[in-house]
């Protein structure tokens, strides 16, 4: 049986609600994006997860009639570039958690792995932390460790000097690990 092409007549059926039409280019290109995200991070659960999601960006923008010159290079740029976010936001993770002092690290992973403690408890406690953190501090944690922004990044934002970002990121980090410390003894 000879592979069918995903032609601007198939996504104009799915831009329609076509549901076989959707099931064929799932079919298509469900495992060959597995693969090609699984290769880069090498966690078949999270792979799925991210082909799911590069399946919902690409219906976004075929729903939204964006202009599709060639399908493949269209649905792999997005998973590319969802992979890349997928790595980008582990990597802060790490950055941040790094960054904590020994006792702030030690005190969440007491609680991660506490079964005893739930989510919520823990969600909690940063959600007070955020709330008692000047407003400034709260925003450039956000901006650095939620949203991914680089220093610099982070300086055009707030209008400021690389170095002011700099120092303000240390001041904030600083105040973040006093209060969580406190919230949680």
């Amino acid at each position: 049986m000879k592979k069918e092409e995903v032609s601007s007549a198939i996504l104009e059926q799915v831009r329609k609600g076509n549901e076989r039409s959707l099931l064929f280019v799932y079919k298509k290109y469900h495992l060959p994006l597995f693969q090609f995200i699984n290769r880069q991070i090498r966690d078949a659960g999270v792979a799925e997860e991210l082909v799911q999601d590069v399946f919902l960006g690409c219906l976004e923008g075929i729903r939204e009639k964006r202009v599709i010159q060639s399908f493949s290079a269209y649905i792999f740029t997005i998973a590319r570039y969802k992979t890349i976010d997928y790595i980008r936001r582990k990597k802060i993770k790490k950055v941040f958690i790094s960054a904590l002092p020994e006792n702030v690290v030690n005190s969440a992973a007491t609680l991660l792995f506490n079964e005893k403690i739930q989510k919520d408890e823990i969600t909690d406690i940063l959600e007070r932390v955020f709330r008692h953190l000047p407003h400034e501090y709260a925003l450039i944690i956000r901006l650095k460790y939620i949203d991914g922004f680089t220093v610099k990044k982070i300086a055009s934002q707030l209008a400021v000097n690389f170095k002011a970002a700099e120092s303000m990121l240390f001041r904030a980090r600083r105040e973040f690990s006093r209060l969580y410390s406190n919230f949680n003894p």
